[in-house]
Formats: structure tokens, sequence, C-alpha cells
């Protein structure tokens, strides 16, 4: 008779020819979780839901950040998938939208004096030309600055609140406390992103909808960024202004 795939204490399980800890046991590597359990059934169900508009992403940031407490309290493994998560990762979606539509407001405001400027007078070319170079100086720094400041809106929204984590100040500072794993979230996250890109731009070319079966591994790059996102402190937020002491005395 095989043993169980859990054994009694619940600290191992079975892989069919060993038996491999549930729990952490030192430093976690970038694909740490392709050692536990059930890890590929989890991320393929978690990234189909993830196809779906809105609702997708919302849940692949809550089972993100589930991940995260899971090995926070030492356990080595992947939440199950499911639309458990949804609640949870609610927080960080509308944080993320808020800023996305501030931005989307102030460079298509730019964009659309570019345009007015350079078709009402033809003498003002040279301008809109100016105008619409510095909207895209501006579109790119936003997006390095939203990619920086990605962990911080992760882990600043789950534990602050939306309204907290709205005061770009608080995020700047958690940020700024955490620069090693903020980095290297958004390094991991970017080159991931580009990796998924290309590859389901060279599979869509020969597989149609091959781009959507290849971010059915979005999640996979979710879980690389997990233990990085352990070592996220939101200690370092700025102290709250005038108002808002009084607010708290009152």
């Amino acid at each position: 008779m095989s043993p169980a795939v859990i054994s009694p204490d619940g600290r191992w399980w079975w892989d069919g020819t060993q038996w491999r800890s549930r729990l952490v046991e030192g430093e976690l590597d970038l694909f740490w979780f392709t050692s536990t359990q059930d890890w590929i059934p989890r991320i393929l169900v978690t990234g189909l839901i993830g196809l779906i508009p809105i609702v997708g992403i919302i849940n692949m940031y809550g089972w993100t950040l589930t991940a995260t407490d899971m090995v926070r309290q030492r356990w080595r493994e992947l939440p199950p998938a499911g639309f458990q998560y949804l609640e949870r990762g609610v927080a960080p979606f509308v944080v993320g939208l808020v800023y996305g539509v501030v931005a989307l407001l102030v460079l298509g405001s730019l964009a659309l004096t570019a345009i007015l400027v350079g078709s009402s007078d033809h003498g003002r070319v040279a301008i809109a030309i100016l105008i619409g170079l510095l909207d895209v100086l501006l579109a790119i720094a936003w997006w390095l600055l939203m990619l920086y400041l990605f962990a911080a809106i992760l882990a600043g929204s789950d534990r602050l609140g939306i309204e907290r984590a709205l005061d770009p100040r608080r995020l700047w500072a958690i940020a700024r406390a955490n620069s090693g794993p903020t980095l290297s979230i958004a390094g991991i996250y970017l080159l991931g992103a580009l990796a998924l890109a290309a590859i389901g731009a060279g599979v869509g070319i020969v597989v149609p909808f091959g781009g959507l079966i290849v971010n059915l591994g979005l999640p996979g790059v979710f879980a690389i960024l997990v233990p990085f996102l352990v070592r996220i402190t939101v200690d370092a937020a700025p102290p709250p202004t005038t108002s808002e002491s009084i607010q708290h005395a009152g």
C-alpha cells in the first residue's frame, strides 16, 4: 500500500517517489514552488481565472497576497486555485486603477493639447511636437514609477487599506524603505511579463489564441515574487499630517 499523500502531522507530502517538506526551510529560490504539492494545476487554474477581464487580475492579486501570507507563516505551498481571493485583491486593484486613471487624464490632456496646437496653426507644429514628446517621456516615466511602486501597492493597500495607499507619500516611503525587494520585484515582474509577451506573440503566429494560452503561466511570475513580497514591510509609511493627527485625537 502506497503512503498517504499528506503525512499525519501535515508537514510532508508524497510526490510519488519521495517525501517532501511542506514547510519553509532556509531561503527560497526563485522557482521554490515547482517542488510543492499540485503546483501545476494550481497555477494553470489560477491562470484560467486570470483570463476573465478585471475579475481575473483582482483574484490573482488576492491569490498572490495569500501565498505571501502562507510563506510568511512558514508554509511552503501555493494556495489552491479558486475565486475565494477576490475580496483581498480588490484593494491593490483599486489603488492601481486610481493611479492609472490620473495618469490617463494627465497624459490624455497633453496629447489633446498637442493635437489642437498643431492643427490650429501650422506655424506651431514644432511646439505641438515638443508637447507630444513631453507626453511620451512623461508616459515612460510614469510607467517606470508604477513598476517601481508595484510591490508597495500590493503590500501597502493590503496592510493599510485603500485610503492610505492612495497617499503617494506612503507608497514612496514603503518602496524606499524596502529598496532591495522592491527593485527585485520590479525587475522580475518586468522580465516575466516581457517573456510571456514574447512567447505569446511567437505562439500566437502558429496557434490561434496562443497568446492567451501562454498567459496561463502568469501566476507563476507572481509566485516567483512571493519570497520578495514576504520581505516587504509597511512600517515606513510617513507620519500623518496635522489634520490626520487632529482627526485621530478627536
